[in-house]
């Protein structure tokens, strides 16, 4: 019998961390699998995920606006690092006062999507996009993301439609001729309708991962798209002619995917809305998951999980449970919980933990 072959995995492999918020030099080899990072508040763990995160996209996943990256008494910061794809991936990460720059196999990259096309690294954070408790607005853009992520000429239709929306917007202003209007009402569509039909197909590859997971969830799990979805261009150039007006008063269209939401739920209960913190945090981990198994199967590759402070708000119980779980998953994670966590959570895993304070 055949042994079962496994994905390819990405994998960090040694990460250095010079003059980055708390971190003045600081050097680290991961494990293949489980790496779990704790300590006390301020030691530094958030900010070795978001080095890992900034050798990707060369940024912070952070919410903050221009957060202040460098080290209180230094003018800049740098990361070096090793992932491993194919073969070994060298990546360098330079900032100072707002500015980055990054470098591959030695190389300055002019663009930074030519390094986040190839190494894909999924967060889960409390200072990140709030996918459960956060803004409608948060969850459309993570879906859209993924759905572009998997289907890069799908950007174009983003843009299209969003450009058309506010031309016609515009024309309604200053009393257009309906000749004018429906030259961008029926781009508004074309191009809606393309972005309507690929995002359920990332929703569907969404939800039958999260049928994988409801073995160790309290309830099953979906996630739907609840707005005003038109399945023919007819019916939808009627309703945007028959709208001018009220759209003109308002300013704005209150309908369609650039306002759509996205609804998380517990066997049809919302999850923001009925579930508890412990069932929330689990939620947004979840998430991810089911997003590692739509990257992996549009990408060969399964992506770097990352989870701060991923024991939040959990008993012992769900703790064990997702630990399990994370045992079983086929890509490299690495997370984050504080100092006194029990030593039955991290043990099989590579453990690092952070000693002394500073400004994290």
């Amino acid at each position: 019998m055949m042994p079962l072959m496994l994905p390819p995995r990405l994998s960090l492999q040694k990460i250095h961390i010079n003059h980055l918020r708390c971190h003045q030099d600081f050097n680290w080899s991961c494990g293949e699998h489980l790496n779990f990072i704790s300590g006390d508040n301020g030691s530094g763990k958030t900010t070795v995920l978001e080095a890992a995160y900034m050798l990707a996209y060369g940024r912070s996943f952070r919410q903050a606006k221009a957060p202040q990256l460098t080290r209180w008494d230094e003018k800049s910061f740098h990361i070096q690092a090793t992932i491993q794809r194919y073969g070994p991936l060298h990546i360098r990460v330079d900032g100072k006062k707002g500015k980055v720059d990054m470098s591959l196999q030695g190389r300055k990259v002019a663009k930074r999507k030519d390094v986040f096309e190839h190494i894909s690294l999924i967060v889960d954070a409390p200072q990140g996009v709030r996918l459960i408790d956060g803004a409608p607005g948060e969850r459309r853009k993570w879906l859209d993301r993924l759905v572009i992520a998997t289907q890069p000429a799908v950007y174009v239709h983003y843009q299209r439609y969003l450009r058309a929306l506010m031309q016609r917007g515009r024309l309604l202003r200053h009393h257009a001729t309906a000749a004018e209007l429906e030259s961008w009402e029926q781009q508004i569509v074309e191009h809606g309708l393309i972005l309507n039909k690929k995002r359920s197909i990332i929703l569907d590859k969404l939800n039958q991962e999260l049928v994988k997971e409801n073995d160790w969830l309290d309830l099953p799990f979906q996630i739907e798209i609840s707005g005003q979805g038109f399945e023919k261009e007819e019916e939808w150039l009627a309703w945007l002619h028959q709208k001018r007006d009220e759209h003109q008063r308002l300013g704005r269209v209150m309908q369609g995917p650039h306002c759509d939401r996205l609804k998380i739920s517990y066997d049809t209960r919302e999850i923001r809305v009925c579930g508890s913190r412990g069932q929330q945090k689990v939620s947004g981990i979840v998430l991810r998951l089911a997003e590692c198994g739509v990257l992996q199967e549009a990408k060969r590759m399964m992506p770097i999980l990352l989870l701060d402070d991923c024991l939040e708000s959990l008993d012992n119980t769900r703790a064990l449970r997702l630990m399990k779980r994370l045992h079983n998953h086929q890509g490299q994670v690495l997370m984050t919980a504080p100092g006194d966590v029990s030593v039955e959570i991290h043990q099989n895993m590579q453990h690092l933990k952070l000693d002394g304070y500073g400004l994290a």
